[in-house]
């Protein structure tokens, strides 16, 4: 089965059914993004291409068929209680009184409840969650010995100090362990 390619309705069109189509307490929607006509939840009706589909009952439906408009079969398929009018087909009065047709027809109807709609839980935006900084035990701090107080030297030392050159310092040698003497018997001088 071949699809029928949508077509976009001209600014006209739109123009005349928004014109010719009933204003309160039919209720203004959008099907398909076209404007259309509800009356207690059922769709009277509705731009489609360059034509207007309308809700009738079956004997007004067979009679409107009669009168040239033809049944709604949107790409091949037939939409049982929808008739399709091209737009200049009727004069605008007459096209008023089929409208007012199919507003008796649905006034006759129990009104149509929608589906429930599942309420869509909204995305949650991640906040960053506060941190709770944990009191932190503060531990003794070690004291520390003070530091000597420093002997002040003359000025002269020091500054002879510094402007002394550095002197290599050599390691001190230890000196040989000193063996004890023995006592000898010394001989006797003679005189």
């Amino acid at each position: 089965m071949a699809m029928m390619k949508w077509t976009k309705p001209a600014a006209a069109t739109i123009e005349y059914f928004e014109r010719i189509a009933p204003g309160p307490p039919i209720e203004a929607r959008r099907m398909f993004g076209m404007p259309s006509r509800f009356l207690n939840g059922h769709m009277l009706a509705s731009v489609f291409g360059d034509s207007i589909m309308l809700h009738l009952s079956e004997s007004d439906r067979a009679e409107c068929i009669a009168a040239g408009a033809r049944p709604f079969a949107p790409h091949g398929r037939s939409a049982a209680e929808y008739v399709e009018i091209v737009i200049g087909h009727f004069e605008d009065q007459t096209l008023k009184e089929w409208i007012a047709r199919g507003m008796r027809y649905l006034g006759s109807l129990p009104p149509k409840l929608g589906k429930p709609v599942k309420a869509k839980p909204k995305p949650v935006k991640a906040k960053p969650k506060p941190v709770k900084a944990k009191p932190v035990k503060a531990k003794p701090k070690p004291v520390k010995a003070k530091p000597k107080p420093v002997k002040a030297k003359p000025k002269a030392k020091r500054a002879a100090k510094k402007s002394a050159p550095a002197r290599k310092q050599v390691p001190a040698r230890k000196p040989a362990p000193r063996s004890r003497p023995t006592k000898k018997a010394r001989p006797k001088k003679r005189r």
